[in-house]
Formats: C-alpha cells, structure tokens, sequence
C-alpha cells in the first residue's frame, strides 16, 4: 500500500526474547499453562514469569491467570494500521507527517517538544498506550493499550491568541461527526471539551498552546476516545461515569478508520476556521451542546455559581442564566449538573 506520508515508528521499550517466548508458548496451547511449566522452559522463577505476565498485559495482551491452573492467552492486542490511515489522509494536511509510539507518556507532552523544535503543522503523535496521559485541569486521563485512540496534532494557526480557545470547539465538533459518521453513535459535547455518549464521557480533548498576544507559535491539539475498552477494563472509580463506544453500540469499531476520519473532520473545521472564522463551528457546536437548557453549577475561582445553561456565544464562552434572568459568561470553570 503506497501512501505519500512519512510514518516514524517509535519503540519504547523492546520485546525482550524471554516475553516473547511466554506469548509463543501460551499462543500454541489452547488451554492453559502452568507457571511451573513456562518457568522451567524459560529456565527462570515462577515469580520472573509473573513479573513478565504483568508486563504483557499492561501492552495489552489479555491474559487470564487462574489459581493452580496457570496461564491461558485471550487475546492479543489490536494496533492501529498506520498504513491505512496515511492513505486515507494522504490528501489532508494532517497526513503529512506521523509518528507512531507502542507506549509514550503523554502524546501532548511529545508533539509540544516537536512543535518547539520546528515541526510542520500537520504533524500527528500517536500512541497505543500512555504512561502519564493526562486531560484538563490535570485530571489523568487512562485508556487500555489497542483499545482506545490517542494523539495529538501539531497547529501552526495565523490566528490570534483571543481566538485559539476555539479549535478546542472545532475539535470536539469534528470528534463527534468522526464518530457518528464511523460508528453511528451520536456523540455530544458538554462544554468545553468533553465528549459524552448516553450521558456518560467517551472521550476528551486537551489544547496547549504557545505564542504571544498578537501571534500564536504553535497549538497541540490532543484527543482521546474511549473505543474499544471493555466495561471491566475501566478504572473502578469512573465505571459510572465513562463509556466506550463498543459499550455503547454493542460492537467493535474500526480504530483506524475512525482515527483517519477525525482527522479529515478536524481539518475540515480548522480550513473553514481559518478562512472564514469559527462561526459554522460554533452553530454546529450548539447542536450537539450536552448543556443546553440543563441546571448546571460551574466552578470558579470564587465558588460555584449555579444557573441554567442558554448555550455559548460568539466566542466561545458559556452562557448561564441566574437568578432574575440575568445571563452570566464564562470562558473557563469546570462545570457539573445539578
């Protein structure tokens, strides 16, 4: 398959042969193995082979261990076809250029260094899985390795540093036409950045930028979206509260088809943005508005102030009704339902 875009391929930590003989051995046996068994082919301790199990299933590999019966191998861990997306985008300004990590801290963290160091815009940071993926306001942001999309895009945007709040909208706006139109799930956005499927966060978006006043250097657009994560594999803590978008359709989705139909829907919004403004965006925005007309509380540097949300305005803040009618704006604060 021929495709015009360089594709770097970064290993992080090399497959040492003793992992890949426990993978070889629980592969060629349908049931399963012992530790017993795999320690003395290996010729090390059944505590060594654990360790290397542990190791496995943090890169992805379902591996079920059960007491006095051993190890059986589920299944194996899905990975991006990095070929395919380059051909679909390879007419995009975000399919010049892509680089390709089994395992990265943060996919933010790697492209603001390559943007700093002169990187063209367009170039894309991808990861099956992160080690210290975070989202707004510092929360961590965790995803199974496979299973999930995570990356972040390098913008060179002649706009002003009033307005690059906006590609965060114009982000979320084209997550959610990626998925609908890739999986058929109508995704909305909760104001500023999440991504919810049936009332619960499927995915989320976090900006970083660099400039000056009057002229941006450069923006990191990452995403990330919960695709294929099984229920069990979430964190206990946010079972109630996140979804994946197998959950909630009932079937696998295509990570690489989706990961190339984001970024030509991304693209798509950043031209007209940078054309014409942000007001296409903005009214596509309020269509998929996760808020609008719900009782909300948003956190501020003075407390929380709580209202009902009216929607966003020109610029991209949110707009809440308080008592009396008044209408208050905020262009930042975290926000909860009441």
């Amino acid at each position: 398959m021929e495709t015009g875009a360089p594709v770097v391929y970064v290993e992080a930590r090399k497959m040492n042969q003793s992992k890949r003989t426990v993978i070889d051995i629980l592969r060629e046996s349908p049931g399963f193995v012992s530790g017993e068994a795999i320690s003395q082919t290996l010729g090390v301790s059944r505590n060594a082979v654990h360790k290397h199990v542990n190791s496995l299933r943090k890169r992805g590999y379902d591996i079920v261990g059960v007491s006095r019966r051993g190890y059986r191998l589920e299944d194996e861990p899905s990975q991006l076809c990095m070929p395919l997306i380059a051909e679909r985008t390879a007419q995009s300004v975000f399919g010049r250029s892509f680089r390709y990590h089994d395992e990265i801290e943060s996919t933010n963290l790697e492209a603001k260094k390559l943007a700093a160091s002169g990187a063209p815009e367009g170039t894309v940071v991808v990861a099956e899985r992160q080690s210290a993926g975070r989202g707004r306001l510092g929360r961590r942001w965790t995803s199974p390795a496979g299973k999930g999309l995570l990356f972040s895009v390098i913008l060179r945007p002649p706009i002003g540093m009033a307005d690059v709040h906006l590609l965060t909208i114009a982000a979320a706006v084209a997550a959610c036409d990626a998925i609908d139109s890739t999986a058929g799930i109508k995704a909305r956005i909760k104001w500023p950045n999440d991504l919810l499927v049936d009332d619960r966060k499927v995915g989320g978006i976090l900006m970083e930028v660099a400039g000056e006043q009057d002229a941006v250097d450069w923006v990191v657009v990452g995403l990330g979206v919960n695709v294929n994560t099984e229920y069990a594999e979430l964190p206990v803590a946010l079972r109630r509260t996140a979804v994946s978008l197998k959950t909630a359709s009932g079937r696998t989705v295509d990570r690489s088809e989706l990961l190339a139909q984001l970024l030509l829907a991304l693209e798509t919004r950043y031209t007209d943005a940078v054309r014409t403004g942000f007001s296409e965006t903005l009214a596509r925005f309020r269509t998929l508005d996760y808020l609008a007309r719900r009782s909300v509380s948003v956190q501020t540097r003075r407390g929380p102030v709580a209202g009902t949300a009216v929607g966003i305005d020109e610029k991209g803040a949110l707009l809440v009704q308080l008592a009396h009618h008044h209408v208050q704006r905020f262009h930042s604060g975290d926000v909860t339902l009441r």
